[in-house]
């Protein structure tokens, strides 16, 4: 352990290049502190992009809704615009903040539960370690961010048909009348995220001196513990899919996105 700590840093491209080309080497390349601050700051610049479109395509359905409901409640001209306005704003900034965010919460709790699955099975490691890990296995779910967003502003894909749900996952292909919480579970086994978590249980066991196949079981392990219980929690919340449709809306979360 001590050698591994003596190890200077990957450097960051070549280490995001590793995880595509080589992640075992790679990751075993890594040194006890990897720098994560850089190539998380990256993801979350991408993810504020990212959802920052596709906050602005959702926008627009929500403000016409809110207008059709503002004017179905009687409020004058003015004040169905400023309505409006304000939903577009809202909507807009929720989205880059959430896209900015995101990747860092996501990180912390993968890394907190791995960690604490590590301890369960005997296997101590800092959290420093697991938290760059988790950083750098973060990479596929940028990639499946940029063709969210590529298939949303493109209008191949309505992100209010299915709220939440990537095209990537298998909530796609569930029927609309499935149970929330095996909707919510469809929803969590999506393509990019199980890569991602290949990744990490693959720096895990490089990070344990142990054998690939462990390393991703505790990753899928703790992966399945976060759905199953992102599930059961989404479950108690009901949705706003009973909102009324906009003019030309499809199907979805309140009519989905106009044509």
């Amino acid at each position: 352990m001590e050698q591994r700590d003596e190890r200077r840093p990957v450097p960051l491209l070549r280490a995001l290049g590793g995880m595509l080309a080589s992640p075992g080497a790679t990751f075993a390349s890594f040194p006890a502190r990897q720098p994560w601050f850089v190539p998380l700051l990256l993801f979350s610049l991408i993810g504020a992009v990212t959802q920052g479109l596709v906050a602005a395509v959702i926008a627009e359905a929500l403000a016409a809704q809110a207008g059709d409901l503002s004017q179905q409640a009687g409020l004058p001209a003015g004040g169905t615009g400023s309505v409006v306005q304000f939903v577009r704003l809202v909507s807009l900034a929720t989205g880059i903040v959430v896209g900015f965010s995101g990747p860092f919460f996501q990180v912390l709790v993968t890394a907190f539960v791995v960690w604490v699955l590590a301890m369960i099975v005997r296997q101590r490691l800092p959290f420093a370690q697991l938290f760059s890990l988790a950083t750098y296995a973060y990479l596929p779910h940028v990639f499946g961010t940029l063709v969210f967003t590529l298939l949303v502003v493109s209008g191949a894909y309505d992100p209010m048909a299915t709220p939440g749900a990537w095209p990537t996952s298998l909530r796609v292909l569930i029927p609309a009348g499935t149970g929330a919480f095996l909707a919510g579970l469809a929803q969590r086994i999506e393509l990019f995220g199980l890569w991602s978590k290949v990744l990490l249980g693959i720096g895990l066991a490089a990070a344990a001196r142990r054998a690939s196949g462990w390393g991703i079981g505790v990753a899928v392990a703790g992966w399945l513990l976060l759905a199953v219980a992102g599930s059961a929690l989404g479950s108690l919340v009901p949705g706003p899919g009973n909102w009324p449709a906009a003019t030309g809306g499809a199907p979805g979360l309140g009519g989905g996105i106009p044509r």
